[in-house]
């Protein structure tokens, strides 16, 4: 997923341009990442169940290319 490989570590941080508010929510639901703020101010951050998920993916991407 995008928005979870473009975040910045764990701290609060704004989504990346062209990231809806339908993905958004459908990865809070999931519980990969928690939702603050509103319309343009929103800022999202991984949970743990997302940094897990990132960096899971990250080193089965990085076998992959070996």
């Amino acid at each position: 997923m995008v928005l979870l490989h473009s975040a910045d570590g764990v701290a609060w941080q704004s989504p990346p341009k062209g990231i809806s508010l339908k993905t958004l929510s459908e990865a809070e639901e999931q519980g990969f990442i928690l939702i603050r703020g509103e319309f343009q101010k929103r800022q999202f951050r991984l949970t743990e169940l997302g940094s897990d998920y990132v960096e899971r993916d990250k080193r089965r991407l990085e076998a992959r290319r070996l």
